[in-house]
């Protein structure tokens, strides 16, 4: 009993406060699983007026060929990725000045050319 200014009658209303919303809830539950039972009935009666047909004999067909890739569109593709991967070196490398000059936006001052 936490509050010692609390009645009997109020302990017993509180719990009987307690007991009718619990009781709320399991209704509340039944009603759902009725529903989602009648659901899966119907997706049940959906499904069964499918009708399927079992294939005799399996696909025999041979898959495509790849289009040949020439030695210049290979020499292309290399080399964009390599600038590709420069790009986001130098973007990694920027992102990392960025924080370091947040990092140390009061020391400096503008128009001032100096040692670093």
């Amino acid at each position: 009993m936490a509050n010692k200014n609390t009645t009997l009658k109020e302990l017993i209303q509180d719990i009987d406060y307690r007991l009718t919303h619990l009781e709320d809830i399991s209704a509340d539950n039944r009603t759902l699983m009725v529903k989602m039972i009648k659901q899966g009935n119907q997706i049940v009666e959906f499904l069964r007026r499918f009708d399927v047909e079992e294939i005799e004999q399996p696909f025999d067909m041979p898959f495509p060929k790849q289009p040949e890739v020439s030695e210049e569109r290979k020499n292309r593709i290399t080399s964009l990725k390599e600038l590709l991967d420069e790009f986001m070196d130098k973007h990694k490398g920027l992102k990392e000045l960025e924080k370091e000059l947040k990092k140390n936006k009061a020391d400096i001052t503008p128009g001032q050319i100096g040692e670093a």
